[in-house]
């Protein structure tokens, strides 16, 4: 048997949360490009200030878009978050069978991911609700109850079900079947 490794890039979807700080730096630029036009004295520094104005609104804009990548390496899964296209972070690295349970993330199984004994919740999906979410709870390095909610692919799951059988609930008919 050789090596597994599958990855996967979801990106995750805007809140309205994330819509407010959009519209209200926008807003906060032209009105300080707009001071400084107005302003006779300050008309000297209009070129560097409206490039600035421009420039970091830019930036903190792409950055509100957040991409998740999750990578199985035999049986280890590695969750990066990658903010604006350009700053990776990592969220999670822990091996699958450490996993004391991976499934859907379904009402049937709403007491295992909302449990009081779970102190690390890493949020790694599109959106909390969803389609194809899944969750994984496991014990993390210091000892405390985690939980990641991810969308892994049908790859991804696979990789996982193959390292972790015991922790796997509710895996698709065939996905363990070999690939042609």
């Amino acid at each position: 048997m050789g090596d597994v490794f599958v990855e996967q890039i979801v990106k995750k979807k805007r809140t309205a949360a994330d819509v407010m700080k959009i519209i209200l730096i926008i807003l906060t630029a032209i009105i300080v490009a707009s001071t400084f036009l107005i302003v006779n004295m300050l008309r000297l520094v209009f070129p560097f200030v409206f490039a600035v104005s421009i420039y970091f609104p830019y930036m903190f804009i792409r950055n509100l878009s957040i991409e998740y990548e999750y990578s199985v390496t035999n049986g280890d899964l590695d969750v990066d978050s990658i903010a604006g296209r350009r700053k990776r972070k990592r969220l999670l690295s822990i091996a699958a069978r450490r996993f004391t349970i991976l499934a859907p993330a379904t009402e049937k199984y709403h007491d295992e991911f909302s449990s009081d004994s779970i102190r690390n919740v890493v949020e790694a999906c599109i959106s909390p609700n969803s389609e194809g979410l899944w969750f994984a709870r496991y014990e993390d390095d210091q000892g405390l109850e985690s939980v990641v909610f991810f969308n892994p692919s049908e790859k991804v799951l696979r990789a996982l079900a193959k390292a972790a059988p015991r922790a796997i609930r509710d895996l698709p008919a065939g996905l363990l079947e070999e690939e042609n």
